[in-house]
């Protein structure tokens, strides 16, 4: 196995991994350069062989602590600190140096910090190594300017050397950043391919449901259709007026029903229903379908958008009595209703049912008046009916599950 393998991790991530890795590679290259450079430097006798013998055991004690850390972060804050540190030194404390291959460190330095820690430590790293070269090349350099350095063959030896190796740092640090970039993209379409693929899936899913339920809905309304059909035909047999009554009273419930089923397999949204459409079409059917010689009007005003579907029906054939009665009760030769929906409090919804008929009274609570009461009662609400010279009024609070 090579040296160069990191050991392992418990990361999660292919970026944690992948700078992890780096940290560990890169630090175990400092570490053999810095062995390298103390023995070659010591032979030499070369001022630097001081720096390189830190830089050497603080790369091993990294190597250390990343291996049973697991820690990239915190050794690489604690490394590249120390390791600015030593450059600062070696660049105010050597003399009659131009201390080029300091600069080129820095670089490997600056680049590595922006690539594990994030722009804020590579910004604050830029700062500071910019600050020891402005103050070194602001009152050092001057002074040494005119000195003549005679270069010793070891010592471009070992300039050679270390701007070789800083050099492929910098292309080492700048390939591992390409690669997370292409990595990520890699990913970044992977995951766009599959959710577009299960985008794809639940669409024709829904497609498959919603033409499903439009035809059940439609199958609903077919059937009740045939229901009032048998219904109407046996009502002709029957003699009793108030026994055809009856049975008209339950056709329209029913086509009230029927009515909600239509407008389900109408519409390509299933789950809620346009409630100013749904209603408008309920009274208008059963004005056609009640006043044969009556002039009647209506109005339904609605600022709410729809209501959930289990709640139209009680709320279908709230209107459905109400309209009901006072086709039957209130108008004689004209007449003119109105309804009004509106948020309430919470998930309360406000109704106000008005008609300018004149009722005719008789004291006793019919059976549509119980019925208003028990599909009030279905949605958790309340009314209350008022009278006054321009008409009736019925005030219902009412609860919907969402209202919109």
């Amino acid at each position: 196995m090579s040296l160069l393998m990191t050991p392992d991790n418990i990361l999660s991530s292919f970026q944690e991994k992948a700078r992890f890795n780096f940290v560990w590679r890169i630090n175990f290259v400092f570490t053999i350069v810095g062995f390298v450079m103390t023995v070659f430097t010591y032979i030499i006798e070369d001022r630097f062989f001081v720096y390189y013998a830190i830089v050497f055991f603080i790369t091993v004690g990294s190597l250390f602590f990343l291996k049973y850390l697991r820690s990239y972060r915190q050794v690489a804050k604690v490394l590249y600190f120390t390791i600015s540190i030593v450059l600062g030194l070696a660049i105010f404390t050597v003399p009659e140096s131009l201390h080029l291959q300091e600069a080129l460190w820095m670089v490997v330095l600056i680049l590595s910090t922006f690539f594990t820690l994030g722009n804020g430590w590579g910004s604050f790293y830029l700062l500071i190594n910019s600050i020891f070269y402005g103050i070194y090349y602001n009152f050092q350099f001057a002074g040494t300017a005119h000195i003549s350095l005679t270069i010793r063959p070891d010592a471009l030896l070992l300039l050679s050397i270390e701007f070789t190796i800083a050099m492929f740092l910098i292309g080492y640090v700048m390939f591992q950043y390409g690669l997370i970039n292409k990595y990520a993209y890699k990913r970044a379409s992977e995951a766009y391919e599959e959710l577009n693929s299960e985008k794809q899936i639940v669409e024709h899913q829904n497609k498959e449901n919603t033409v499903l339920l439009q035809e059940i809905h439609h199958r609903v309304k077919n059937n009740m259709q045939v229901i009032v059909s048998l219904l109407r035909m046996q009502s002709r047999e029957i003699v009793s007026e108030e026994a055809k009554e009856s049975f008209e009273d339950a056709i329209t419930r029913i086509m009230t029903m029927s009515l909600i089923h239509q407008k389900m397999y109408e519409k390509e949204s299933l789950i809620d229903i346009d409630i100013k459409d749904y209603l408008s079409t309920l009274i208008k059917n059963l004005i056609e379908s009640g006043a044969v010689d009556k002039d009647v009007q209506f109005s339904v005003n609605s600022s709410l958008k729809s209501v959930s579907a289990k709640n139209i029906v009680p709320l279908g054939l709230i209107i459905n009595e109400l309209v009901s009665n006072t086709m039957k009760h209130a108008f004689v030769k004209s007449g003119r209703i109105e309804l009004t929906l509106s948020p309430g409090e919470g998930r309360s919804f406000n109704m106000t049912y008005f008609d300018d008929g004149k009722w005719k009274e008789n004291g006793e609570q019919t059976f549509g008046t119980q019925l208003i009461e028990v599909f009030t009662e279905q949605l958790e609400g309340t009314y209350k009916r008022e009278n006054n010279d321009t008409g009736t009024y019925y005030y219902f609070t009412l609860t919907e599950d969402d209202i919109e």
